[in-house]
């Protein structure tokens, strides 16, 4: 007896256009740490960020499985439990603690079921549709 899974993979839709824009400014405001920017944005593209999800996508599809590439503001700042959404939430870079429902989680897990969760839903909505 052979079982088939579906296993879906939600992705972070990654706006690299929007992450590699310029910080040179104008000249009555000239923008500040340029040279940083630069560079980043050189890492940024030499990366390869767009053609690695392609690739992803591809071979998600050749092994019969989902790529959904979901929105990712938000997942951060959002508890994984209740849904509050509040910058405070985001106590250190690692961090997640909620006030309100005193749900604590590591951020890039609490992230990570925040993801999935939307992944899953807009996979609902298309199969819905």
């Amino acid at each position: 007896m052979v079982v088939t899974l579906s296993i879906h993979l939600p992705a972070q839709d990654l706006r690299i256009t929007n992450m590699t824009c310029g910080a040179s400014g104008t000249i009555e405001a000239p923008g500040r740490n340029v040279a940083q920017k630069s560079g980043l944005n050189r890492s940024i593209l030499d990366a390869g960020w767009g053609v690695f999800l392609t690739i992803l996508s591809h071979k998600a599809e050749s092994a019969g499985r989902e790529l959904i590439a979901v929105n990712p503001a938000g997942t951060s700042r959002t508890c994984s439990r209740c849904g509050h959404c509040v910058k405070e939430n985001r106590v250190t870079q690692a961090a997640f603690r909620l006030q309100g429902c005193g749900h604590a989680a590591h951020a890039d897990v609490n992230a990570a079921v925040n993801i999935v969760r939307a992944g899953l839903a807009l996979r609902e909505a298309a199969e819905a549709a």
